[in-house]
């Protein structure tokens, strides 16, 4: 295998149910690919719905290719996807993880949707400093860096990360992923549609601090949430006994605001 790529690495994008008139849009995590919501894809094109999943811009290819795009790409790219879901279906929900979950909510801001459901959004960075000075400054330069070193040795033992996607982080990305989550967390008020905020206190990369942070700016009277105690980042591949949880809450918010 590429050494650049991990195990859990999908290029392909995936379509199901297209006579649908129920859409769901899946938008999975930075550096990471669609293999990251198929479980989830999967789930709920078996009830029926048409279900969409692509890699964005940068994704599942390689590095140099994501250190490559702008994060208006990443806009551009899930507003174009959207705006043609809703050219063949009625309702449609947007399921996001991680910056997936960023951009689920930035299209919040833009599209009436019937639903938004934001896993383990990231605003707040974990190394916060390293990410607005030193990426900032020095991106161009050092490339990329291994997804491990940002981890103690020690918390890779015990939390047992998987990694996702890339092995390594683009830092020109990463500076272009800070450029999004500013202009995406301004308008967080201004969403209207129904959201189930999901995020785990043992999440090592989007700490929990950014689960207060969405959730106090969200204004939506429509807004759920499912605070989880064992998975890790990457909510729905999760491996936990959690799972059920995970996706009843899912099926359950589907089904409640597509009013099946």
């Amino acid at each position: 295998m590429n050494e650049q790529i991990t195990e859990r690495f999908d290029a392909n994008n995936y379509l199901f149910n297209q006579d649908s008139k129920l859409g769901i849009y899946l938008i999975h995590g930075f550096s990471s690919t669609t293999y990251e919501v198929k479980k989830i894809a999967q789930h709920l094109a078996n009830q029926g719905y048409y279900v969409k999943a692509d890699n964005l811009p940068g994704h599942g290819t390689s590095i140099e290719d994501c250190n490559s795009t702008a994060y208006t790409e990443w806009l551009t790219f899930v507003e174009q996807n959207i705006a043609e879901l809703y050219t063949h279906c009625d309702k449609v929900i947007v399921i996001g993880v991680s910056m997936g979950a960023v951009l689920a909510l930035h299209l919040g801001t833009l599209f009436p949707l019937d639903g938004i459901i934001s896993a383990s959004a990231l605003f707040k960075f974990k190394k916060e400093f390293d990410v607005r000075v030193l990426t900032r400054l020095f991106h161009r330069f050092k490339g990329s860096i291994k997804k491990q070193s940002t981890f103690h040795p020690d918390q890779l033992k015990v939390s047992r990360v998987s990694f996702y996607g890339y092995k390594y982080y683009p830092l020109s990305a990463v500076n272009e992923m800070r450029k999004l989550v500013d202009q995406v967390k301004n308008k967080l008020p201004t969403i209207s549609s129904p959201v189930l905020l999901m995020h785990s206190k043992i999440d090592k990369t989007s700490l929990f601090k950014n689960y207060i942070l969405i959730k106090n700016l969200l204004t939506t009277d429509k807004l759920s949430t499912l605070i989880l105690d064992k998975t890790s980042h990457n909510t729905f591949d999760t491996e936990t006994d959690e799972k059920n949880i995970i996706f009843s809450a899912i099926d359950n918010f589907v089904k409640v605001n597509f009013n099946v």
